[in-house]
Formats: C-alpha cells, structure tokens, sequence
C-alpha cells in the first residue's frame, strides 16, 4: 500500500526540523518588554520551523519520486549455491576467517513493511555458542550495510593451542585462541575485504613465531604481555607493507601490465580500511586489542557496587586525537596543514589505517600509477608521504567472567549514533531479557520507582580520559519523552544496530532509515558492525572436556531461516 507524501515525511520532518525554541504566548504577568521579546522569537521561530518543514516536504517528494522511477537501485545480501557464499563458515578449531560477499539488487519502491525491516535487519545476524570454550561461552555478530557493496568486513576465528604449563597436567596445558575483527573501509571495498580474508591468519603467525615460542615437545612458552604487542603490531605492518609496497614492485615486474593486473596488485591499496582486532587468550585470560582508525571496543562489566560501568579499550586514531596531531606535525615539522579540519591534509580522518596508498606513496610513484591506469592525480599538498601509519595501538585489558565481562566491537557508523553508555546499557537490558543476568535492584528504588522496566539502567563510563573525549554520537532525543530502546531481537548485535536507527526506541524511524536506498542512505546512515561476546568463567579441564566444539544459534542466525546453518560446525 502506497503512502502519502505528508505521512511518509512524518518521521523525515523530525529528522530534518531541529527546534531553536519553543512557542510563547503572552501573560499578564509578563512585563511590556517581555512580551514584545517573546513575539519576536516566536515569530522567528515560526519562520525557521516553515522553512524547514517546507524543506523536508521537498526532500520527501524527490525521494519518492526518484525511487519510483527507479534511479537509485537497494541491494541486499544472499546466500547462494554456486559456492559464492555470503560467509565462509568456520569448520574447524583451525578455523576460517568469515567475510562478507555478493549482493543481489532489487528496487526500492515504497516504504518497507514490518516484516520487510526484520528481515532485513537480520540478514547478516550470526550466533556461536561456545561449549567447554575455556572463556568464552557465545558471540554475536551483525552486519547491516548503507554502501553498495559494504565497505565494512569483519572475521572470527578460534584455534587450540598446546602451552607449557607448570600447573597443567604432565607440564602441559591448552589455551585457546579467540580473534574477533571489525574492518571498516573507505574509498571501496577492496582493502577490507582482503583484511577480513588474511590479516587474522597473518596475525597467528606472527605470534606463533616471534611470540610463543615452541619448545622441544611442541608445546608453546607463554611470553611478556609487552613481547605480545610487538607481534601484533609488526603483523599489521608487515601485511600492509606487502599490501601497499610490495604488491605494486610485483606489479611493475609483471609483463602483462593490463588493467586485470592492476586491479589483482594495486585495488586493495589504493582503497583503505580501519582495523579493529581483538585477541583472547584462554590460558591469561589476557584480552589484547589493537586498534588502526576509529572503530572501537568496549568492556561492559559490573562493579563492586553492583552497578555497572564501560571502559572503552580503544581510543579513535584519528585527526581529532590531540596525542596523532602531535605525533604528525612531529614527523612533518615543515607542513603545518598535514593535520586541517582534524584530517590529514585536510582530507581523511583516519590517522592510522591499512592500505590508502595515496597518503603512503610519494608523488612520482602516484603520478606514474595515475597516468597507466586510473588517472588520478597526487594530492596537492602531498611533500613527505608517508602520512599514514598502519601500525595499531594496543591495550591490554584481563578478563573477570565473575563481573559478567562482555566485549563490544563496532565499526563508527555505530558509534555515531549510540554512546559508550548506550551500548552497554541496550546489552545488559537484553541479558536480563533473556535471563543471562539479574539485575539486583535497591529495595527502597523498586518501590519509588514505578517504570525500571522502560528505561536503561545506569552505566558509568570509567575509560581512560583520552578516550572520553572521543567524537561523540549525533542522535539526539530526549529521554525523558524517549521510549529509549526496542527490545524485538534474539541476536544481541542486532539489537544494537535496530536500536542505533531508533533514535530512542521509535520503530518509525528505523523503517524510515532502512527504506532509503543506496547511495541515498549513506547521506543518513554508515555502513555498521557490531560483533558482541560473552565471556565465561567455565573451565574444560575441570569439566573433563578438553575439546571445545561451536554451534549455532539457529534463533539469532538469519532468523533461523537458513536450515544449512543448523548443523554444527
């Protein structure tokens, strides 16, 4: 059923009207020079508030009347037969990196129905339990893109590694491994995409080498907290050498310099991604995370008074980080534009990130490249490349189950509409829809308070400070008047990205933001991620169990639609 043009704006005029005051009338006990202010600004206000409604009813009409006649096309994702999977699913403990795939195009002619939002909403949910995991008892997984195709990957794997351990059994013992990533890519898919296929592997690698080292019984030492960083950090950088160096020496080395070769060598370092990995280690119960961007990690857990708290793990590297502008114009003394308008060179945000070869190659090399193939040209103010750094930071953070820990990864588009106190607050709202936790309320609360259940409880934010001056999200309600959250989904990372487009719990506007198409929508939404995991205190020696095996959660996996997904890994 068709819609009319003022009900279909309803929801876009709220988001288009912003208020600049509220209406006055006139009082008798408002004095001369009172009253004639407030006319004033009423008067004005009516104005503004007209010229934004007329602005919005436009808006609407050219939508409507784009999509109609078929100019912009939606896609959507699908499972296919032909062995071009939307995921490559994990088989094994030895595992495989899960990424995204192709998309199927279909048009976009009027606003979705309810059925219409959930499906689309859950098109990309996946759930894991973790049984005898040794740390780990489930994790979520969500992806909802605005892009065409998404710009943002993202990768779980899970492996079973044998250490030399004094405590364990016969002087030996098994860690497990946990990788979850969040890619967010700019400029295309290319880079993330490939990150989302290799960087984890890479990772392993470099830590089983350099890191855990092996001893004569093929069992691995644990090493220093500071030995683990270094691994880390050296795996993002020597993939993103091979990425944006290497492959374009093996590129000018080849033969055939065809346009096929050029897009194999160069695609993924010309485009470029954020990077967002966190690693768990069962054995320390030690959780690294190594940030190159602005995506982000949270640790939500409960305090010693029972209330519960975030703590950001990661702080954005961006041109807004006052500790990158300094690190930059330390590295550049001579250009005091390599950070404007908190972007480098005034033009990406990222300070840190893989690939984006334009801010890494020099003139000459970019010249060349654009005259062959893409014809692009350097950019203006580029005089000591590199400018971008794909070297990550990383935290360190240890794990308390008993807190009831969970971890949260999310690419910006996330972060740009709910805070760190939102976030944690939706998740704990959901564990105790699904009777995970109970939340222990104070007596004297439960009996003044008549509407607990309608609101979020409280979060407090103990993050370092650097990471509290982070960019802050742009939805703005009023919780007073605000239902504040929807609670429909049994996937968690999908209860994070529906309520993200509520703008406090408003349906509507989830509809609305989900029926504007691609490229429309990017104007409204960014591509978002959000991988969420529940760590347990559950130990599988103690068990008996030393195999941990992952299944899925057929309810929270596509809707449990998908029948192929319901067997175990």
């Amino acid at each position: 059923m068709k819609q009319s043009v003022s009900s279909c704006t309803r929801p876009l005029r709220r988001l288009c009207v912003r208020s600049r005051g509220r209406f006055h009338t006139s009082s008798r006990r408002l004095s001369s020079f009172q009253y004639k202010w407030n006319v004033h600004r009423s008067s004005k206000t009516k104005r503004d508030i007209n010229f934004a409604l007329a602005g919005g009813i436009l808006l609407a009409a050219s939508y409507i009347f784009l999509t109609k006649n078929k100019l912009f096309l939606d896609s959507s994702r699908s499972l296919t037969s032909d062995g071009a999977t939307l995921i490559s699913q994990q088989r094994s403990l030895s595992g495989t990196a899960v990424t995204s795939g192709p998309y199927d195009k279909s048009n976009l002619k009027q606003m979705l129905t309810d059925e219409e939002v959930d499906r689309r909403l859950r098109a990309f949910e996946e759930s894991y339990t973790l049984k005898n995991g040794r740390g780990v008892s489930r994790y979520d997984v969500c992806q909802l893109p605005s892009n065409n195709p998404i710009e943002d990957a993202r990768a779980e794997k899970v492996i079973q590694v044998p250490i030399e351990d004094s405590h364990g059994k016969d002087g030996k013992s098994e860690s497990y491994w946990y990788f979850w990533s969040v890619f967010d890519g700019h400029g295309g898919w290319n880079t993330s995409q490939k990150l989302s296929k290799e960087l984890t592997n890479a990772i392993i690698k470099e830590l089983a080498n350099s890191a855990y080292k092996i001893t004569h019984d093929d069992l691995h030492l644990i090493p220093s907290s500071g030995t683990i960083d270094r691994a880390i950090k050296n795996g993002f950088v020597q993939f993103d050498h091979k990425m944006v160096i290497e492959n374009v020496q093996e590129f000018f080395a080849t033969e055939q310099k065809d346009k096929s070769a050029a897009m194999k060598f160069l695609l993924p370092a010309l485009s470029g991604s954020c990077a967002l990995m966190s690693f768990y280690d069962t054995h320390t119960k030690n959780l690294k995370v190594a940030v190159s961007g602005d995506s982000r990690a949270l640790l939500g857990s409960v305090n010693d008074k029972g209330v519960w708290t975030v703590k950001c793990l990661s702080i954005d590297q961006t041109g807004r980080n006052p500790s990158e502008v300094t690190r930059l114009r330390k590295e550049h003394p001579d250009e005091p534009n390599v950070v404007r308008n908190g972007r480098i060179l005034g033009s990406l945000e990222p300070t840190r990130a893989m690939g984006d070869g334009k801010y890494k190659w020099g003139p000459e090399l970019q010249q060349q490249l654009g005259n062959m193939f893409f014809g692009g040209k350097p950019l203006k103010k580029l005089k000591s490349a590199p400018y971008v750094t794909a070297e990550p930071v990383v935290t360190t953070q240890e794990i308390h189950p008993e807190k009831h820990d969970f971890l949260v990864l999310g690419s910006d588009g996330l972060y740009e509409m709910l805070s760190n106190e939102d976030i944690v607050a939706l998740v704990v709202k959901w564990m105790e829809n699904k009777n995970m936790i109970k939340i222990k309320r104070p007596l004297l609360g439960s009996l003044f308070s008549k509407n607990d259940d309608s609101k979020l409880p409280k979060v407090i934010d103990v993050s370092d400070p650097a990471a509290k001056a982070e960019k802050k999200p742009f939805r703005q309600f009023n919780k007073k008047n605000s239902k504040e959250y929807l609670l429909e989904d049994e996937n968690v990372a999908t209860h994070l990205i529906r309520n993200a487009l509520s703008n406090g719990g408003y349906s509507e506007y989830v509809k609305l933001l989900l029926s504007i198409s691609s490229p429309v929508s990017r104007r409204y939404r960014d591509d978002l991620t959000a991988t969420v995991v529940f760590f347990s205190d559950e130990d599988s020696e103690i068990s008996g169990e030393t195999q941990a095996s992952v299944e899925i959660n057929p309810d929270a996996t596509r809707g449990g639609l998908d029948q192929k997904l319901k067997s175990k890994i």
